[in-house]
This record gives structure tokens, sequence and C-alpha cells, in this order.
């Protein structure tokens, strides 16, 4: 099974580690909401991509990063 959206795959891996949105977001030092966002991709400068990499490093997912626009 190849999976290709971010989303998915964190979530995935939030159940089979029994990680909560909250124990994400002290990673990132920001809100649950904000995190679920970022994942998301609703908020996606940056700053945003770079809670991304660390939201996959706390993971264990290897994220090959994304295109810059």
């Amino acid at each position: 099974m190849l999976i290709t959206d971010f989303k998915e795959i964190v979530l995935i891996q939030m159940d089979r580690q029994n990680k909560t949105w909250k124990q994400l977001s002290q990673i990132i030092g920001k809100s649950p909401t904000y995190t679920k966002q970022v994942v998301s991709r609703i908020q996606d400068g940056p700053n945003a991509r770079k809670y991304r990499q660390m939201i996959a490093a706390e993971l264990g997912i290897v994220y090959a990063g994304e295109e810059n626009k």
C-alpha cells in the first residue's frame, strides 16, 4: 500500500504510537488546532513546512520534503 498523503500517514503513526494532537503541538510549540492545520496543509508557509519536518521526525516518518512554491 502506497500512502502519499502526509496527513494520512501522520494519523496512522499517531494511532500506532498512541500520540495525541496535544503531544504533537508541544513538539512545535503551537496549539493543537494549528498543528492539525499544519498537517492538513491549510497552513503552508515556510514555518509550516519546517513544522511538518519536525512532526515527521518525531513520528519516525521518512519525509522527503516539499516543493517550494
